[in-house]
């Protein structure tokens, strides 16, 4: 592992943004989602996937604008996102589907919907498996965290096709994307009609490209003492005053400092902090299990207080992505790496989101 990598917070930050996320649908699975906690204007669980696209817009432009090659770029993507993901979707038809169903077995794997859950594999959200949650607060959602990942993968894509762009013109690409995608928020969030392509809600999906597209602009920023601790502490008190102001303004507002004030803290170099990740990156895996695993802690024991949930399902979540990352995702990840020299070909995390 590098310097680069190893000497900063960035591990820290997606397991405290994965948490995050966790806390906030704890407040819908249990049918209380009235009384979810709020920071800056912004819902707990929208803000850790927040920061998760602000983490990965900077990390994920670093990368495409590196020495990696345009096939390698796509490569170490493709092993980030989908083999944990066709993993977790496979499990949840074939082992959570069959026990927490309504139907018999045979009705369950004849009903066309048992299998048309793995479109989410190719990144097509679809949330429901035949006769499963159907009875708890939060019904019929199997996971309702997959609809980031499609909205993810969309903006690797962006930044594979900027990648091509003479280098002076890279930036000015990034800030069309970034006010696309807040104009786009801005016009859809309001209409009574939900934009809806492939499985995703448009509205949705543009709130969380503003996220990306600004990290990837501050990627270029190259002076590291742009990034300031002291600066990000000022912003983030003007932050949370925001919503105090106009609730509304504070969307627009967190797409500007929510990426600096994340990439702030993720670029510093804490010690304790920094050695979240030396036995894993397993931010992915909770993202990915925790909604599924919220669902049946419910199911199972009913609707526990908020506190006693996210401390249930965290401990129970986490052994889920510690045997992702250990049994699918670092594996991926070294086998995209394979076309490097042999003295190169070791496991390095990869920026994700999740994210969310």
């Amino acid at each position: 592992m590098s310097a680069s990598i190893r000497d900063n917070n960035f591990d820290f930050l997606r397991i405290a943004a994965a948490l995050a996320v966790i806390a906030g649908h704890a407040f819908y699975l249990r049918g209380t989602p009235e009384i979810i906690p709020v920071i800056g204007g912004i819902r707990i669980h929208i803000l850790g996937v927040a920061v998760f696209f602000a983490i990965s817009g900077y990390l994920i432009t670093k990368s495409r604008l590196g020495r990696n090659s345009p096939g390698r770029y796509l490569a170490h993507r493709t092993a980030r996102i989908f083999p944990a993901l066709i993993v977790v979707v496979a499990l949840s038809v074939l082992a959570l589907g069959p026990v927490f169903t309504g139907l018999s077995v045979t009705e369950y794997f004849a009903n066309p919907g048992s299998w048309e859950y793995f479109k989410n594999a190719a990144l097509h959200p679809v949330y429901r498996l035949p006769g499963v949650f159907g009875g708890l607060p939060y019904p019929a959602i199997v996971n309702g965290s997959l609809w980031t990942l499609p909205v993810e993968f969309f903006c690797y894509l962006v930044v594979f096709v900027i990648g091509f762009l003479p280098r002076r013109a890279v930036g000015y690409a990034l800030v069309a994307f970034a006010l696309l995608s807040m104009v786009g928020w801005l016009i859809l969030v309001d209409s009574p009609e939900r934009l809806v392509i492939w499985g995703t809600l448009v509205n949705d999906a543009a709130r969380m490209w503003g996220f990306f597209a600004v990290g990837g602009i501050l990627a270029l920023i190259r002076r590291r003492a742009f990034f300031r601790l002291d600066a990000a502490a000022v912003l983030t008190l003007v932050w949370l005053l925001v919503p105090i102001l106009d609730e509304r303004f504070s969307t627009l507002i967190s797409w500007v400092l929510v990426p600096y004030i994340v990439l702030s803290f993720g670029l510093a170099s804490t010690p304790i902090l920094r050695r979240t990740g030396r036995f894993g990156d397993f931010s992915y895996g909770l993202y990915l299990y925790a909604f599924p695993v919220q669902q049946v802690v419910v199911q199972v024991i009913g609707p526990l207080n908020a506190v006693l949930n996210l401390m249930l399902v965290t401990a129970l979540t986490l052994v889920c992505a510690v045997a992702s990352w250990h049994l699918v995702e670092k594996h991926a990840l070294r086998l995209a790496r394979r076309s490097r020299a042999s003295g190169e070909a070791r496991v390095v995390r990869e920026p994700l989101l999740q994210g969310g």
